[in-house]
């Protein structure tokens, strides 16, 4: 009986155990809170006539204008608890939405967005960058996303992550390299592996 009893209360308190998300505000809804870089929110978008509907492509999540030279660089600051995660991002792009064709806009990728601590490496063109600095163990990863263009439908990008170091300070930096359109990212979030 006494088994049956803890298995129940186990069973009540399991959502109670489950790990946090690494980010805060993973899915803007507290804006731009826990974020910094240049990106744009719906505030900035908002119709002035409170009658007018708001456009649904600007209505939520972190909206990202494209530049048409230089990346951009959007940040957050965080700590994981474990050391395997799962990075998961869903975003819409914009209809008018292309990356610049010129490979030597994705050369030496870290240096372009102000990280010259990092080794050097290219990314390929028509990506964005996820990358991830792990000060405290002195690596970083970085994940290439291809977004498709031409549609208005939510995308997905997942990215496994192992060998983090736990408890140490690092940072997410989403780089958008130039292009014209606007990226509107809906939720980033990292989880427990």
């Amino acid at each position: 009986m006494k088994k049956i009893a803890c298995l129940f209360v186990l069973l009540l308190a399991s959502p109670l155990l489950r790990a946090a998300p690494w980010l805060e505000n993973g899915d803007f809804s507290n804006g731009n809170d826990h974020w910094y870089g240049p990106a744009k929110w719906p505030s900035d978008f908002a119709p002035p006539d409170p009658f007018t509907k708001p456009d649904p492509l600007t209505s939520q999540g972190m909206i990202i204008p494209l530049r048409s030279s230089g990346w951009l660089k959007i940040c957050q600051d965080f700590r994981g608890k474990t050391s395997n995660g799962i990075l998961t991002i869903s975003y819409v792009v914009s209809p008018d939405f292309a990356f610049s064709q010129k490979p030597e806009d994705y050369q030496n990728m870290p240096h372009k967005i102000g990280f010259d601590g990092w080794q050097a490496f290219d990314a390929p063109v028509n990506s964005w960058v996820a990358f991830i600095s792990d000060i405290a163990g002195g690596k970083c990863r970085y994940f290439f996303i291809q977004p498709e263009t031409g549609s208005t439908k939510e995308q997905t990008f997942q990215g496994s992550l192992s060998d983090v170091t736990p408890y140490s300070t690092k940072t997410i930096a989403l780089a958008i390299p130039p292009g014209q359109g606007m990226i509107v990212i809906h939720s980033v979030q990292i989880d427990d592996k």
